[in-house]
């Protein structure tokens, strides 16, 4: 793989996720540095980057997921702002969790399309993009979202598999995801590893409202299951595929998220349905957070 370590002045993260910007530039080798944040009290925000002023900025990498993403879009704002002021020749906005993806079409009268809004928002301030398992449906690619402007879409599958290997899993094995959409991520982990991968069918009647559906045929009785999912929010998915996977005989479940969104409340109910803490990569900063991400980004940015 061609390299060029120094292609790139510096990674410029926020506190929320400090040790994984930090982490990136240290793949990166170059320095790092962490704005500062101040809210006042009608809820503006101000964001200070000091070491922007210090030298012209050139090639520079901005990291910061966007999970609760509101305030966050209007920080990566300001932020932009200073360090286009400050000699910025190109940014590189590496978001691992991208917002607004789900709203890619009107599906009642009267709303956005949000993910367009928000591409071309985001579009204006940077000039390339590397996420990690965004949530696309009837969007394709990340091209369509960020429109001319060069992005780089990355899977969680390999961390997720790193970890199966490291923990020696078993060859009967089976991964399953709960729908069609896990299917690429499903058959991304299984492959590698040489297991059995299954995917499951999703009825979803709202937010907290869900059932799956695993084949009628899924070679499941006596198997240890791993289940694997971009995105953990309120759960249910995975708890409705878990009690399925269950009900076809499964001997085991492990549970692995690329994204993990899910509350104190909800980890807990994983604990009392007997699925033990999801574990997560660490795009997101959270406390089931197990799967570095680190070395993936940096090899995306690195690569010619």
């Amino acid at each position: 793989m061609a390299r060029n370590t120094g292609s790139f002045g510096g990674v410029y993260g926020f506190p929320e996720s400090a040790d994984c910007a930090r982490r990136l530039a240290e793949a990166l080798d170059v320095p790092c540095h962490i704005a500062e944040l101040h809210r006042f009290p009608d809820g503006e925000s101000l964001v200070r980057l000091p070491q922007a002023a210090e030298r012209p900025v050139g090639r520079a990498v901005v990291y910061r997921s966007l999970d609760q993403p509101n305030d966050k879009l209007i920080e990566l704002t300001l932020a932009a702002s200073v360090l286009r002021r400050h000699g910025a020749t190109e940014l590189c906005l590496v978001a691992p969790y991208m917002a607004y993806m789900r709203q890619d079409a009107v599906f009642r009268p009267g709303e956005p399309v949000s993910q367009a809004v928000v591409g071309d928002w985001l579009g204006r301030l940077f000039d390339r993009f590397v996420c990690v398992e965004p949530h696309l449906h009837r969007t394709h690619t990340l091209d369509e979202v960020f429109v001319g402007r060069p992005s780089v879409c990355l899977t969680g599958a390999g961390p997720i598999a790193d970890r199966l290997r490291a923990d020696r899993v078993s060859p009967d094995t089976v991964i399953v995801g709960p729908d069609e959409e896990a299917a690429p991520l499903v058959e991304a982990v299984a492959g590698p590893l040489g297991l059995t991968a299954v995917v499951g069918r999703k009825e979803r009647r709202g937010d907290r409202d869900v059932t799956v559906a695993l084949p009628a045929d899924a070679p499941l009785a006596g198997r240890p299951v791993a289940i694997v999912d971009d995105v953990i929010s309120s759960g249910e998915t995975i708890f409705s595929c878990a009690r399925a996977a269950r009900a076809a005989g499964a001997s085991s479940i492990r549970v692995f998220g690329v994204h993990a969104l899910f509350t104190d409340s909800v980890a807990a109910r994983f604990v009392a349905e007997g699925l033990g803490t999801p574990l997560s990569c660490d795009g997101v900063p959270h406390s089931s957070n197990g799967l570095p991400l680190g070395r993936l980004i940096a090899d995306a940015l690195l690569r010619d």
